[in-house]
């Protein structure tokens, strides 16, 4: 049940709105608290970066910031992909690719 279908009702049942708001809230915190967890990986990530070239070049100036740059780059395309890798999108990859193949196939 929802919250249109309880506000639908002549007399909706407060109890019942409260307890759909409350399931709402608990999503948005949960939601919330992952998107922070996730920032704070990639600020993680970029800090690694920042020390790997520190340590490989020394301070970072004018001249060596295409180095760190590339650096912090490369820690988030990981990120990416990975994000890439997963099953259900290489399961899509996999069926048009199938999809192509087999139109292909009726054409020539």
């Amino acid at each position: 049940m929802g919250l249109d279908e309880e506000l639908s009702y002549e007399t909706p049942n407060v109890e019942n709105i409260l307890t759909l708001v409350d399931d709402y809230e608990k999503n948005n915190l949960d939601t919330i608290s992952k998107l922070k967890r996730d920032k704070s990986l990639e600020l993680k990530r970029i800090n690694g970066a920042l020390k790997q070239s520190i340590d490989a070049h020394g301070p970072i100036t004018k001249v060596l910031i295409g180095s760190a740059s590339k650096r912090i780059h490369g820690a988030l395309l990981t990120v990416e992909e990975k994000v890439l890798q997963s099953p259900k999108i290489v399961l899509r990859y996999i069926v048009v690719a199938t999809i192509v193949g087999f139109l292909l196939g009726l054409f020539f």
